[in-house]
């Protein structure tokens, strides 16, 4: 172990393939053990001290028996942001194998994205569990958010020809965004301050719960979602107790994803949702008009 201040060693031990490294048997295994491994990716990071990562030989892309093949045997498809600062297999401390990745810039849902997914779970069975995350900090959804709030006649900073596929399908999760905190904050809430990064991060929640909706409904395996958070190193979802790592289920339907939203306005950072209050100076509402600024 390294006695210099301020390192940290993280060491992958191999074990035999029969040695305990067994896949999910169920998408509950599956979702506890991804949510256990980004546990312990936190704690790394909070942490000065060793730590030891048990994988199987796959790991290190050699076959379970020597000579064999290396089958592709994922046990869950992560759906997510190609952010170079979101990798899955490190988040959820996962290893080479172990996640069937479908990364593309704000994760927004397009018909090449959906055709991997749906081709992870016709051809390969270990596939449990189908995960989308989104996270803090998406430098796509800020973009969407820009355009979103532009003044009448400002140039669009998403008019670029080359990004419209990655930002038109964001402007829906916007739009429910900024209805949530005009239900939560009043009408009055877009000339905060804070109004813009109270919106890209609600924004961000509704991206990921409205991706894991639409997925259902086309994917056929159980679906979670979750919000990695960039400062905390947690992946998790508005009203979780505690700052424990966790999935959700998608929303039911449009009623639920506006709950969920207006929970998620109602959890911005304190300081933020101090700010939004007193510029407003209204008690919350349970209606509000989320048109542009």
């Amino acid at each position: 172990m390294s006695d210099e201040p301020g390192v940290r060693e993280v060491v992958w031990r191999q074990q035999a393939a029969d040695d305990g490294h067994q896949r999910p048997a169920s998408a509950a295994e599956a979702r506890l053990r991804l949510e256990r491994g980004n546990a312990a990716f936190a704690a790394a990071g909070d942490e000065d001290r060793r730590r030891i990562v048990t994988v199987g030989p796959h790991a290190f892309g050699l076959p379970n028996l020597p000579g064999g093949d290396l089958p592709q045997e994922p046990f869950a498809a992560v759906f997510g942001c190609s952010d170079a600062r979101v990798v899955p297999e490190l988040v959820f401390g996962q290893a080479l194998n172990d996640l069937f990745c479908v990364r593309v810039a704000g994760h927004a849902p397009t018909a090449s994205s959906l055709a991997s997914l749906q081709f992870a779970v016709r051809n390969l069975p270990t596939v449990r569990l189908v995960v989308v995350v989104g996270h803090t900090g998406c430098g796509a959804m800020i973009a969407a958010v820009d355009s979103f709030l532009r003044p009448a006649g400002a140039a669009d900073p998403a008019a670029a020809s080359e990004l419209r596929a990655v930002l038109d399908p964001l402007f829906a999760p916007v739009t429910a965004a900024a209805q949530a905190l005009a239900d939560v904050y009043g009408p009055a809430v877009t000339g905060a301050q804070d109004y813009r990064p109270a919106l890209v991060d609600t924004a961000i929640v509704a991206h990921a719960a409205l991706t894991a909706m639409m997925l259902q409904r086309a994917v056929a395996r159980p679906m979670a979602w979750g919000v990695y958070d960039l400062a905390t190193r947690r992946v998790g979802v508005p009203g979780a107790p505690g700052r424990q790592p966790r999935f959700s289920d998608p929303p039911a339907d449009d009623r639920a994803l506006a709950g969920l939203l207006r929970t998620a306005a109602a959890e911005l950072p304190r300081s933020t949702a101090v700010e939004l209050k007193r510029s407003t100076a209204v008690q919350p509402t349970g209606s509000g008009d989320a048109t542009r600024p």
